[in-house]
């Protein structure tokens, strides 16, 4: 069987647990069983929007009905809760809404990759952490991710290069608390808080994006398409949270097309889509799939709640 092992990196980040299946022998499906040790509860839709959300600056709706309340979207994230813990996926600008609305308190935050949209919360932090959260926090993303982190947030890095974490000087009391920056990477296993994910490849128009798979749930923002490698994290998907930005294909997003091919090749149990800009209509969308005999297939909504319990068999 294969067993957890504590990988220490030479550079200035922090000890992590990776899993190495490579030539274990075991099967592919066990190997993604593993991942069902802490089973998954409930997944929450903080945000579906694309990257400037729904409405636009200015109340700009686009081809969204305004007088349904599922079409207004903040920027793409969720929140993952198994056994007490709750992970985070991507920190945007509506990380202050996001949070006060879904009274949110994430314990670790995994991000996708380094794009605006699912960065630009991190500048919220400092008041969080001594605010609310009020101890360190864990934050996982790979290299490339990182390295736009650190280019739109240095005062965030000053510490890293000794600690291995970023010391966030509280506001009144001036208490300290810190960030632990986790380098992850495509492939290799990983624990968040005790929450066991498998990140993989996807590919987002010009650069790549990390899918996550945890369980027998699966999350694919900001993705086009899969390379092979990625192909095996993809099956047996329970519920899948797939990007569909724009009715018409473009190199970067999914759109509806695209989302038929991928079910079609992954044959998912439910989809839920998720990036989606002002063009998308929550109930023409809805309609759009279920007229084509995909009725477990639908746009998700800010605020969704899934239970994945309430799914297996």
């Amino acid at each position: 069987m294969s067993r957890f092992a504590l990988e220490a990196k030479s550079s200035a980040y922090s000890v992590r647990r990776t899993v190495s299946w490579a030539g274990s022998g075991i099967s592919r499906n066990k190997r993604l069983a593993h991942l069902e040790q802490n089973l998954l509860t409930k997944i929450t839709i903080l945000g579906c929007g694309a990257t400037y959300g729904v409405p636009l600056a200015g109340g700009v709706w686009g081809l969204c009905d305004p007088a349904n309340p599922k079409n207004e979207r903040m920027r793409p994230s969720i929140q993952v809760e198994q056994n007490g813990q709750s992970l985070m996926i991507d920190i945007g600008p509506d990380f202050r809404l996001q949070t006060s609305r879904a009274k949110v308190i994430p314990d670790a935050i995994l991000i996708t990759h380094g794009h605006w949209d699912h960065i630009a919360g991190i500048g919220e932090l400092p008041y969080y952490m001594e605010e609310v959260l009020k101890r360190d926090l864990n934050i996982y993303a790979d290299e490339r991710c990182l390295s736009f982190v650190r280019g739109m947030f240095p005062y965030l890095f000053f510490n890293e290069e000794t600690k291995g974490s970023t010391s966030i000087v509280g506001f009144g009391e001036n208490k300290q608390y810190r960030i632990f920056w986790h380098r992850i990477r495509a492939f290799e296993a990983i624990e968040a808080n005790g929450i066991e994910m498998l990140p993989f490849s996807q590919h987002h128009g010009g650069s790549d994006s990390l899918g996550v798979r945890i369980a027998n749930f699966v999350y694919s923002s900001d993705v086009k398409s899969f390379p092979k490698e990625s192909w095996r994290f993809l099956e047996g998907i329970d519920t899948w949270i797939l990007d569909c930005d724009y009715w018409k294909e473009s190199e970067s997003h999914g759109d509806p097309e695209t989302v038929l091919r991928h079910v079609e090749q992954f044959d998912p149990k439910q989809v839920f889509l998720t990036h989606m800009d002002e063009k998308m209509d929550y109930s023409v969308l809805k309609a759009w799939f279920s007229d084509r005999g995909y009725p477990q297939i639908a746009p998700a909504y800010d605020g969704l709640k899934i239970d994945l319990s309430s799914i297996r068999q």
